[in-house]
């Protein structure tokens, strides 16, 4: 959960005053705060806590589990807290984090049900992204999937790993990632990156999620003020006939 507090990391005032007094802040929040606040070191989330994952139990930590790329939100806890809320939080999920070559996070040409633009991978010769690992069990795998909509939104598909290197030293043969089901190419070829990601050498040009959302308002005609979110949140209709390349 957000608090009214939160509303400061948005930087345009007149948005974030807007936002600080609309009884739905907390949608709000959720849409324009994307992809959150997440640790920037190995940590292991349980049942809404987290934890230091010291290096030297990662191994066993991780034994028999399945890596799968954290590009976006599913780095950080308050998403993982969410898709990982009773009755799916039995079980400690790692996170590890590293780096990863020749590929950029960028926007996927989609709109989630709760207003925000969410990230997918794509290639981008030369770009170094930063990124996490979650380490997940075959239960968390599934359900993880069924909170991405596979294979709706996103389909689910395999990386060699050799452009993957950890923090921790942990080498990985192949990582699964969410790949868009809508491409990320927007009106002509733009691409965006996500400026909250920290990447070196990057190809794209980058934006905030403020920016994304002002950018698809101009292509539906309006204007980026709240009403606007809530409308892409409660009108999948609208929100659906903003996807996709133009």
């Amino acid at each position: 959960m957000f608090s009214v507090s939160d509303a400061q990391a948005i930087l345009d005032p007149a948005l974030r005053e807007q936002i600080e007094k609309h009884p739905r802040a907390q949608d709000l929040l959720r849409a324009f705060l994307y992809p959150y606040d997440a640790p920037d070191h190995d940590f292991l989330f349980g049942d809404g806590i987290v934890s230091p994952l010291p290096r030297d139990s990662i191994a066993d930590r991780i034994a028999g589990r399945t890596p799968v790329l954290a590009i976006g939100s599913n780095r950080a806890p308050v998403q993982l807290a969410r898709k990982f809320s009773p009755p799916h939080h039995h079980e400690n999920l790692p996170v590890t984090m590293g780096w990863m070559a020749h590929h950029d996070v960028v926007y996927s040409a989609h709109i989630t049900g709760y207003g925000a633009l969410p990230a997918t991978l794509a290639p981008s010769p030369g770009t170094r992204v930063r990124m996490a690992v979650t380490w997940l069990t075959h239960d968390q795998l599934s359900h993880m999937h069924a909170t991405e909509a596979v294979p709706a939104h996103y389909r689910y598909r395999q990386f060699a790993g050799h452009d993957v290197v950890l923090d921790c030293g942990v080498t990985v043969d192949h990582v699964g990632s969410y790949q868009s089901a809508m491409g990320w190419v927007f009106n002509g070829d733009d691409v965006f990156a996500l400026s909250a990601i920290k990447a070196s050498n990057r190809r794209f040009a980058t934006a905030s999620q403020w920016d994304m959302i002002q950018y698809m308002a101009r292509r539906a005609g309006m204007v980026a003020r709240p009403e606007f979110v809530l409308r892409l949140m409660d009108d999948p209709v609208f929100r659906q006939s903003l996807a996709g390349p133009r």
